[in-house]
C-alpha cells in the first residue's frame, strides 16, 4: 500500500520553517563559558525538564493527531489505524531522543539559561535541586505538569464561548456585522 505523506509533509514543513523563525542559527550569539554550559546541563537534568517535555510532547501529540489523521486520511483514504500508530510511535520516540542530542532542545536552552542566570545562580539552584526539598519537587513537577495540562484544557474550553462573544462585541462595535452559524445538526436516519 502506497501512504502519500502530503499532509504530514506539510505540517513538517511548516514545523521546520517555524523553529528557524523561531530558533535562528546561531550566529552571532555569545560563547558559553564551558564550566557554565556544564553546571546548566545539570541543572537541567536536576530539575526534570526531558520528562516535563515528554509529557508535553504526549499531550500534544494526543490533540494534533485527529488533524494530522484527517488531514492524511482526506488524500490517503486506505491508510489504517496501523499506519497512525506507526507515526505517532515514531512522532514520540524521535522527540524523546532529540532532547538530550547534540544540537536537540538541551542545547537549544542553555544559552537561556546562560542570559538569566549569572553562574553563581546556577550553581545556588544546583544546590538547591540537590536538596531533599529540591529532589521533591524535581519529582513531582511531572505530575504538576500533567495536572496543569488538564487544568489549562478545562479552562481553554472554559474561555472559548466567553472569547467568541467579546470578538463578536468588539466587531459590532466597530460597525461589522457578525452572522452566527447555527450548528449542523446531525441527520438522523
Amino acid at each position: 500500500m502506497k501512504i502519500y505523506l502530503v499532509g504530514l509533509k506539510t505540517i513538517f514543513c511548516s514545523l521546520v520553517f517555524a523553529v528557524f523563525i523561531v530558533n535562528p542559527a546561531e550566529a552571532g550569539v555569545k560563547t558559553i563559558n564551558p564550566e557554565k554550559r556544564v553546571d546548566i546541563r545539570k541543572l537541567i537534568e536536576l530539575t526534570g525538564l526531558e520528562e516535563v517535555v515528554i509529557l508535553s510532547a504526549d499531550s500534544v501529540v494526543e490533540k494534533i493527531f485527529p488533524i494530522l489523521k484527517k488531514a492524511i486520511a482526506k488524500d490517503n483514504p486506505a491508510v489504517t489505524e496501523a499506519v497512525f500508530a506507526i507515526i505517532k510511535r515514531t512522532t514520540i520516540s524521535l522527540v524523546k531522543r532529540q532532547i538530550s542530542t547534540p544540537g536537540g532542545l538541551v542545547d537549544r536552552v542553555i544559552p537561556i539559561y546562560d542570559r538569566h542566570y549569572t553562574h553563581n545562580e546556577i550553581r545556588a539552584l544546583i544546590k538547591f535541586y540537590k536538596s531533599p526539598l529540591g529532589k521533591k519537587m524535581a519529582s513531582i513537577r511531572p505530575a504538576i505538569t500533567k495536572e496543569g495540562i488538564v487544568v489549562a484544557e478545562q479552562w481553554v474550553r472554559y474561555l472559548e464561548p466567553l472569547l467568541i462573544q467579546a470578538i463578536e462585541k468588539s466587531l459590532e462595535k466597530e460597525g461589522y456585522v457578525v452572522i452566527k452559524k447555527e450548528p449542523e445538526q446531525p441527520r438522523s436516519r
